[in-house]
């Protein structure tokens, strides 16, 4: 017997041995086990391959082996399997007691150490079968027991594609402490395990998918779309076997075809673009994300700087080992052969606007219904198109109340929305956005933008942050906003509004709390603080530090990414990448920006500026007025934070802005730009370069304030006029101030910033409009003096000159 326990081990070695010459898994899980008690891994299914896989990555991460005894425990093997595969091709599953699994229990009476269950899940190409094609059913990880022959088509064709989860372990002790019945315990670890399999599963490799045709079917056979194609039918007087066929064009124009060799196809290619486009890309969070999935239907919700941001998310969530979403995804994308490649990794394509059109509207409520209730996970951008300032854009709601109405229609599966941030230190299409802002006409989307990118590659574009924000857990908030959401037919359509905003606001301030500050960011902010755009080299790098000193001491968001690297290796970094100048001077070196790049670049300090307003906004009060106090810091603060936190998505409220500026004052002292004292908040001496770096910091805030202050001298000055001429007369003048005083930046003058700020002030009742126009209200004056309290006098004077003189093309004259 021991001469054939030595031959089937050397057997076992040999075997591990050849598989691993080929085979390169992905390992996720083995960070977070704590293992100082006895150790019994748990696989799914008995499998001589997967106890292979989990023997040699347990050895290489320094784990006990599942085939070595375990300590403290007279049991020859650490592993037990839940299931048993069974026929001819091993595709049923027979569940079975283990016999180790059931002694355990018993050594756990007897033991001193407590026993840990750590199940180990292993994926043979972690995307299921989306089509009933041979091709795929071998070749895919499914929902049924993966046999022999297809795992030894995956080592072969596909040794890169297997992914090992480690799952925290199940204490033993903590399981059996309130049940005494041994049977009962079994059984419950047995239910613990299957439930934990399965929701894994679920996690990775997404939901048992049907065929594209059924689910089709299923939505065209709906009570919701059936009454939509009876009601159109009546309505236009069409019979009803032809709107019958307008309902299925609109379908199948609509819904997904995920493919699994389209998305390995996408994989290998963004692989490879990723290595040619950027030098790293640096994930954050998501760890929760893991958690999260194998319970809930995750939604992702990102912000949208980019063309690459979907392909993104599904390349980082695949090489992760979850699922790819299915993305929401404009109709204009849906190009001759890129639109079927896009459909068939994941896209589903929808219209711009629904509205004229009920059957559509019916159509598509019911795709994205199907999506949630079957355990896709889903993608879609809350901005609704990309955002051309780098700023994170007021979010819609439209597909926020579609996914409220779904899961008041069903909500069995709980529902998580997960805001992302991605963080470009050169994003591809920056360019162009320039250029639309400038009044260039926006160009379709065309198939030959993809030679663009290739033609991309001579640029250097740095790293790529994915940062993964805090979820919104939909049922636990409707609970808090919408308290009858359970029963939509006692739900008040105000409130729903109403819900459906708060949430969209939620979503995009937890986007911006995952803000990455980049070295791009971190030079943008400090270098376009200069008028020329151009600073000594020793005064950008200590600014720089100031930058980040401030971004990690606001305390902004415990999400916020900071670039580590020293201040000589950002400046290096942001050089390289944007193409910034560093000249020598016998004075020492100097860094600086052209016109155009100073334009650019502005985009990328609007993606950071958020974490930067009030420590800047407080920095211009303070140079402004020294010897000032505390208190009058945080009167002026508030009288505009409302402004500052709607165009910014800021993260606190109004009761916390005496704690923030608190916060910031003690920071701006301990860098030295302020200076603390009984007799009030003062200066440092105008010469030194304390002061010279507050006035930076004070400029950062600037462009907002005097935009700002264009309105409420419009308003003041001329009331009587229509939102749209009011947004377009302040455009007009921030455009004129941006070419008399030389700004470099065409979000300067962007129309939307003017209307959301107009839009604020309602809300907040500093004006009313009526049928005659805007009317200001008791407070206005007050919020006026304390917005053109700290601008520049030459500022305001132009801002009234272009008023007194009436060259606007709305004013009446």
């Amino acid at each position: 017997m021991e001469i054939v326990d030595k031959l089937k081990a050397l057997q076992f070695r040999t075997s591990r041995s050849l598989l691993f010459t080929w085979v390169k898994p992905t390992v996720l899980g083995t960070s977070e086990l704590d293992l100082e008690d006895a150790v019994c891994y748990v696989l799914p299914f008995r499998s001589t391959a997967d106890l292979l896989v989990t023997d040699k990555v347990c050895e290489q991460h320094g784990l006990p082996r599942p085939v070595e005894p375990i300590e403290h425990i007279g049991e020859r093997r650490a592993v037990f399997f839940v299931g048993h595969p069974e026929g001819r091709l091993g595709r049923r599953t027979r569940r079975q007691q283990s016999e180790r699994m059931v002694r355990l229990f018993a050594e756990r009476k007897n033991a001193v150490h407590d026993i840990k269950i750590v199940p180990v899940s292993i994926f043979w190409g972690h995307q299921p079968d989306r089509e009933k094609s041979i091709f795929k059913l071998v070749l895919s990880e499914n929902w049924t027991v993966t046999n022999s022959f297809k795992k030894l088509l995956s080592i072969i064709f596909h040794p890169n594609h297997i992914l090992v989860q480690f799952s925290a372990p199940v204490s033993l002790t903590q399981l059996t402490s309130n049940e005494a019945n041994r049977e009962k315990q079994i059984r419950k670890l047995l239910r613990v395990l299957r439930v934990h399999f399965n929701h894994q599963r679920h996690a990775v490799i997404g939901p048992d998918l049907s065929h594209r045709r059924t689910l089709i079917n299923t939505m065209l056979g709906s009570r919701a779309v059936r009454n939509a194609i009876a009601e159109t039918a009546e309505k236009t007087g069409t019979p009803t076997h032809k709107i019958d066929k307008i309902a299925l064009a609109d379908a199948r124009e609509i819904a997904s075809h995920q493919s699994y060799r389209v998305i390995r196809f996408f994989h290998v290619i963004l692989t490879w673009l990723w290595q040619k486009l950027y030098d790293g890309v640096d994930v954050h969070n998501i760890e929760q994300l893991r958690q999260l999935a194998s319970s809930h239907e995750i939604i992702y919700t990102p912000c949208h700087r980019s063309h690459i941001d979907y392909l993104l998310l599904s390349y980082v969530l695949y090489h992760n080992g979850l699922a790819p979403p299915h993305i929401a995804a404009g109709k204009n994308l849906n190009l001759p052969i890129l639109g079927g490649l896009l459909r068939r990794a994941g896209a589903f394509f929808m219209r711009r606007s629904f509205k004229g059109d009920p059957l559509y509207q019916a159509v598509f409520d019911e795709y994205l219904h199907l999506m949630f209730i079957k355990g896709y996970s889903v993608e879609y951008f809350i901005e609704g198109g990309r955002s051309r300032t780098g700023r994170t854009l007021t979010p819609r709601t439209g597909m926020l109340s579609m996914t409220i109405g779904s899961f008041q229609r069903d909500s069995h599966r709980p529902i998580c929305l997960m805001p992302v941030y991605f963080g470009y230190e050169r994003v591809l299409e920056v360019a162009t956005y320039m250029g639309e802002l400038s009044g260039q006409s926006k160009k379709a989307e065309s198939l030959l933008d993809i030679f663009g990118v290739i033609r991309s590659f001579r640029y250097s574009f740095g790293k790529v942050t994915v940062n993964f924000g805090e979820p919104v857990l939909l049922d636990t908030f409707l609970d808090e906003h919408l308290p009858d959401w359970q029963t939509p037919e006692n739900a008040d359509p105000g409130q729903f509004s109403e819900a459906c905003h708060e949430l969209a606001g939620t979503l995009a301030t937890n986007i911006n709390n995952a803000v990455a500050i980049n070295p791009i960011a971190l030079v943008a902010t400090a270098l376009l603080c200069t008028d020329r755009q151009t600073m000594e080299e020793s005064q950008l790098l200590q600014q720089i530090e100031i930058l980040r000193s401030i971004a990690d001491g606001v305390q902004y968001s415990d999400r916020v990414i900071v670039s580590d690297l020293p201040g000589r290796e950002v400046l290096d970094t942001a050089i390289k990448v944007t193409g910034i100048s560093r000249e020598e001077h016998s004075f020492g070196a100097t860094v600086s920006a052209t016109t155009e790049l100073a334009a650019m670049l502005t985009y990328y300090r609007n993606n950071v500026i958020n974490v930067f307003a009030i420590p800047s906004l407080i920095a211009r009060y303070i140079r402004s007025h020294s010897a000032t106090s505390q208190s009058d810091v945080v009167t002026f603060t508030r009288t505009l934070y409302a402004y500052l936190q709607s165009e910014f998505l800021l993260p606190w409220q109004c009761d916390d802005v005496e704690a923030v500026c608190s916060r910031s004052l003690v920071l701006l002292s301990g860098l030295d730009l302020i200076v603390m004292g009984d007799d009030g908040i003062t200066t440092p001496e105008p010469t030194s370069a304390a002061y010279a770096a507050l006035t930076d910091l004070a400029e950062i805030i600037e462009p907002t304030l005097e935009r700002f202050y264009i309105v409420v001298a419009l308003l003041e000055a001329t009331q009587d006029q229509s939102l749209e001429a009011l947004e377009s007369d302040a455009s007009f003048i921030a455009e004129k101030l941006s070419i008399i005083f030389g700004i470099n930046s065409p979000t300067f003058f962007e129309r939307s910033l003017f209307s959301n700020f107009i839009k604020t002030l309602n809300a907040n009742g500093m004006i009313h409009l009526n049928e005659a126009g805007f009317r200001v209200t008791e407070g206005f004056s007050y919020l006026a003096e304390n917005t053109a309290d700290t601008l520049d006098a030459d500022i305001r004077y132009h801002v009234l000159q272009a008023l007194n003189t009436r060259q606007l093309p709305n004013v009446a004259g």
